[in-house]
């Protein structure tokens, strides 16, 4: 039976109407029967000790995983994480091109279990076995989304078509053309560029009705422009995770662009202020910990994932149960300029409001004779001679939006912004994964 076919009930699965009083107890079931199981690794005993599944936040006591926890206790540096010490795994490598590899095991069976929230999140956002789906993820390299993201489409139901992140402009047009795709999947900077490819190349024959992203937001300039060029009728992201902890939140057809339903019974997800350790609140903003139930080789408990979230606070008119949560960019998106800290989000909400920019930008800070500067490049299709104009309205912009940089920059403490145009696609990527390189501290 194809994954499809496995649907219960008005959405994918009956865990998605369940009640309160249902999730929590079972939630609270499988975090105990989790933490018992992580408890088989040494690493685990003394740190799980101050857990308390009692108490409204269980976990507020165990110190957080991070990624240097990962690096130093998976191979190949070692295996003190690891629940069993003979083969039977699949390697897979997150984080930068640069410096030491951080390693996720995954066994066959904690790959197939991928396959839930896969089609969960997938059939959230319509995914249907009509559709003929061009997937664009990144191959290789010890990547990972392309493997089980291709397999989850041959099980789903519908027609799949394996090009990867490596193939040119012009196979994906030919493709398109020749098979009749009508979805784009992928990390959305590559999904991106694609589009605009099949742009150039002449939209003859294309149709593009359904572009499922990841990895990175599709902010809403790009959303508008992909409506625009192709009159695409669904633009989300059917899932949200990392390589080193699991899927922890999906789409649905009605939630805007940043806002997940979570995957709770895969997933104990708290949303942490850092600063006190409190649990956060709705609207209030914190970091992202995941503990991951299927993950059985290597357990992850309180993962920090990296983000910054917030919970919504109120339940989705689409009639899940599942919670809400709105995820607000990596927490390290963020650069101190001067007394201000500048976030990526600011530089996006300033760009998307000047017409002729794509939401391609990067930022970056430069120490110059004692003073910061914030640098600013960001893709256009404008034409040459409109970009000092461009570039002009986005400093301008920028500067009336964030009061302490201006105040700075009139004082002379900070250099003014410095802001430039770059012709679609050039600016710096992951040379492995194709996502923009979006903050860069040059200090």
């Amino acid at each position: 039976m194809d994954l499809f076919d496995r649907r219960q009930g008005p959405f994918y699965d009956l865990w998605e109407t369940a009640g309160e009083a249902v999730r929590r107890r079972e939630t609270r079931r499988r975090l105990a029967e989790y933490l018992a199981w992580a408890c088989r690794v040494p690493f685990y005993r003394n740190r799980l000790a101050a857990a308390d599944l009692k108490a409204e936040h269980p976990l507020a006591g165990v110190p957080s995983l991070t990624s240097d926890d990962l690096r130093a206790l998976v191979p190949p540096s070692s295996g003190r994480l690891l629940t069993r010490k003979t083969g039977g795994y699949t390697v897979f490598q997150s984080g930068g091109t640069t410096g030491f590899p951080k390693s996720a095991l995954f066994t066959s069976e904690e790959i197939d279990g991928l396959d839930l929230p896969n089609a969960r999140g997938f059939f959230a956002v319509g995914l249907r076995p009509s559709d003929r789906v061009a997937n664009l993820w990144a191959a290789g390299s010890l990547y990972m989304t392309f493997i089980h993201i291709n397999r989850m489409l041959q099980n789903y139901g519908c027609a799949s078509f394996p090009l990867s992140n490596h193939a040119t402009p012009e196979f994906v047009h030919m493709a398109a053309r020749l098979f009749k795709t009508n979805c784009v999947t992928g990390i959305s900077s590559v999904v991106l560029n694609a589009l605009r490819s099949l742009k150039s190349l002449g939209l003859k024959g294309i149709r593009v009705e359904k572009v499922y992203y990841g990895g990175e937001h599709l902010y809403e300039a790009d959303k508008a422009e992909i409506r625009r060029t192709f009159g695409a009728k669904v633009i989300a992201a059917p899932g949200y995770g990392t390589i080193d902890s699991w899927y922890i939140g999906y789409q649905c057809l009605k939630t805007p662009t940043g806002v997940f339903h979570c995957h709770d019974d895969q997933c104990h997800l708290e949303i942490v202020d850092e600063t006190t350790g409190r649990a956060c609140g709705p609207g209030e903003t914190g970091m992202v910990y995941a503990t991951a139930f299927p993950r059985r080789l290597t357990p992850i408990v309180r993962y920090r994932v990296g983000d910054l979230a917030q919970w919504v606070g109120r339940p989705c008119p689409c009639g899940r149960m599942t919670p809400l949560f709105r995820l607000l960019g990596r927490g390290d998106d963020v650069l101190r300029v001067g007394f201000d800290s500048i976030s990526y989000d600011h530089i996006q909400a300033c760009v998307a409001k000047t017409a002729g920019l794509s939401a391609a930008a990067a930022m970056r800070k430069e120490r110059r004779a004692g003073r910061d500067r914030l640098v600013v490049e960001v893709e256009t299709e404008a034409p040459p001679r409109s970009w000092p104009r461009l570039s002009a309205t986005l400093a301008a912009r920028i500067l009336s939006q964030r009061p302490t940089l201006a105040k700075a920059v009139k004082a002379g403490e900070v250099r003014p912004p410095l802001v430039r145009c770059r012709r679609p696609g050039t600016l710096p990527r992951n040379p492995r994964t194709g996502k923009l390189i979006r903050v860069k501290d040059a200090c």
